[in-house]
């Protein structure tokens, strides 16, 4: 008799995480294929009309193509992605406070906090529940470009014009580091590399901080949290987190 062993606390964010991911993954594909596609079409255009580059016929077809791929494409599909991967990191981190504020029977909530929800959640875990919301400095600096992203695509459509001095002036300089951080035409759109670094960075984050809070967790009650499954093998019991 073998008896497998399921933790399904937090599971939902394991499955938020592995959606986004196969939704990254899918977006960066069609892309990819779509773009590869229409070059095609392109390049027979421009045979088939015998174009060349002192023909306007040319510019237009190449400056078409441009702003499809290097534009509405990215911002149609990669800055809602930023928008969802923060929702998802707010909610976990949201739950996860919560959860130890009841075990703790602390009386105050994160809510009770001013300030920007990165700061004040930082301060709340780090002070208030003494249970270190982030370990690495590295990270923390990218969240924070996440949110300031975020915060440029949900309350000005990424429209640098309609950002206030601060704002306009980080992702101007982010621009200039060239990390996959644009102004196209007045509008904010960023590159394959760094939607993927930043979702990385959150994914590895949050499964930390989750591990760390499952193992706080079984420690405080001093036994681990399982739900066992009994089957008839001669196998060895198979732990799955």
């Amino acid at each position: 008799m073998t008896e497998i062993n399921f933790d399904f606390r937090l599971i939902d964010v394991s499955f938020e995480l592995f959606a986004l991911e196969n939704h990254l993954n899918l977006i960066e594909n069609q892309m990819e294929c779509h773009q590869r596609s229409k070059r095609e079409t392109l390049d027979l255009f421009i045979r088939k009309e015998k174009l060349s580059p002192e023909d306007p016929e040319w510019h237009e077809a190449i400056q078409n193509f441009d702003h499809r791929f290097a534009f509405l494409f990215p911002r149609a599909f990669r800055c809602p992605f930023l928008v969802s991967l923060y929702a998802v990191y707010e909610s976990s981190v949201t739950e996860i406070a919560r959860m130890i504020q009841a075990a703790k029977g602390q009386s105050i909530s994160l809510g009770d906090f001013l300030d920007n929800f990165l700061d004040r959640s930082k301060k709340y875990f780090n002070y208030t529940l003494k249970f270190n919301l982030c370990t690495d400095n590295n990270f923390w600096q990218r969240l924070k470009m996440l949110a300031e992203l975020r915060n440029a695509l949900v309350h000005a459509n990424g429209r640098l014009e309609m950002l206030n001095s601060d704002s306009r002036k980080k992702i101007r300089n982010w621009e200039k580091q060239n990390i996959g951080i644009k102004n196209y035409n007045g509008y904010l759109v960023v590159s394959a590399g760094i939607t993927r670094e930043i979702f990385d960075l959150v994914h590895s984050s949050l499964e930390e901080l989750v591990e760390r809070y499952k193992n706080w967790d079984s420690n405080r009650s001093n036994k681990p949290y399982q739900f066992g499954i009994k089957t008839e093998s001669h196998n060895q019991p198979i732990n799955l987190k």
